[in-house]
């Protein structure tokens, strides 16, 4: 019956610490996954808590896993912003795709990016979601306001579809 009891103590520390992370700004499944990572190194840890130091040592546990998972992911994301999102990514073989490469970088760098993994580099809206981190409606929606000011850019500057084809 004891065990009972600690496995329920266990959950409510654990939905108190997913509640924290969120409330934090943690996504919601990040925060899940850390208290799970919490409750894993506890239960694998060679040591016994006292129950009045248990709680105060998972939420510190859970923010320390936290921040090294947000400085991994953010040396991914500059990983992946200076090997893939390179300049010289698109070709220009023509005055009139020279300008679209410039319409491009004029993009603001959230636009830019989804529509040179889309385009350029042949990704899908759910692998571009993956490597961005991002949802697969905010891809789409990325993709249109992207494709929307492109459209703007060239009806402003007198150009046709056609003439930006490579």
């Amino acid at each position: 019956m004891k065990l009972d009891r600690y496995e329920m103590e266990l959950v409510v520390l654990a939905e108190e610490i997913v509640h924290y992370l969120i409330k934090s700004g943690v996504s919601q499944s990040d925060a899940y996954d850390v208290t799970q990572d919490v409750l894993v190194k506890m239960l694998e840890g060679k040591f016994a808590l006292p129950r009045e130091k248990m709680r105060a040592w998972m939420y510190r546990v859970a923010v320390r896993l936290y921040i090294d998972r947000y400085r991994r992911e953010k040396t991914y994301q500059e990983l992946l912003q200076r090997d893939f999102f390179k300049e010289e990514l698109i070709v220009t073989d023509n005055q009139d795709s020279s300008e679209l490469y410039d319409m491009l970088t004029e993009l603001p760098a959230k636009y830019r990016w989804v529509l040179e993994l889309y385009y350029f580099q042949g990704f899908s809206v759910k692998e571009i979601s993956r490597i961005l981190q991002i949802s697969q409606s905010k891809v789409k929606i990325d993709l249109m306001r992207g494709r929307k000011q492109l459209k703007q850019w060239i009806t402003e500057r007198g150009l046709t579809y056609e003439d930006l084809l490579i």
